[in-house]
């Protein structure tokens, strides 16, 4: 019955080659076969595409782009209680800094050690704490310059949607082992 045809019980017809029996009057592979292989060629097709846009997508949503981010940056996110809640809203204070140690507290501009030092906060400064890293180990904050201590850092109000701090503050991320929550 090689190269001829035959019905089955329902009327289709199939074409036998040796052993092998194919509903494909071809004679091609089987459909397990055929998904493999567009599979293979959706992923070789999407591995060698153009990049998708991200930076200009993210751009669009008022999301930090990775571009414009350096290694070693992690701006301070305020707003992200939500619009019924203020954009930072717990205050902190500095505590427990090494009297034989250094007198301050490091301000980092991300959330781990290694991370520049942007500035210096004194025991018993105040700052509004914004967000928190993963882990909990580190805190977002917003403080104001020490020249000018009673300026209003503009979270205290509800915002629209998340967003990183660019106010008229200093920000930054520190230990939370050295804050001591006040409140609201």
């Amino acid at each position: 019955m090689t190269g001829r045809n035959w019905p089955d019980q329902t009327g289709q017809v199939h074409y036998v080659f040796g052993r092998c029996r194919s509903p494909n009057p071809i004679g091609g592979p089987n459909q397990a076969v055929m998904k493999h292989r567009v599979l293979g060629l959706c992923l070789l097709l999407f591995a060698c595409s153009k990049p998708s846009g991200l930076a200009e997508r993210a751009a669009d949503k008022d999301v930090t782009t990775v571009a414009a981010l350096s290694p070693g940056l992690a701006p301070v996110r305020i707003g992200e209680g939500g619009p019924g809640f203020a954009a930072c809203g717990t205050i902190g204070t500095i505590i427990n800094l090494s009297p034989t140690g250094e007198p301050y507290l490091p301000v980092r501009a991300a959330p781990f050690v290694e991370a520049n030092e942007i500035a210096r906060l004194a025991n018993g400064a105040r700052v509004i704490i914004c967000t928190h890293s993963i882990d909990q180990k580190w805190q977002g904050v917003v403080f104001p310059p020490e020249q000018a201590p009673a300026l209003d850092c503009g979270v205290s109000s509800p915002i629209a949607r998340p967003r990183s701090y660019t106010g008229p503050c200093r920000s930054g991320w520190v230990s939370s082992y050295f804050i001591q929550l006040s409140g609201s």
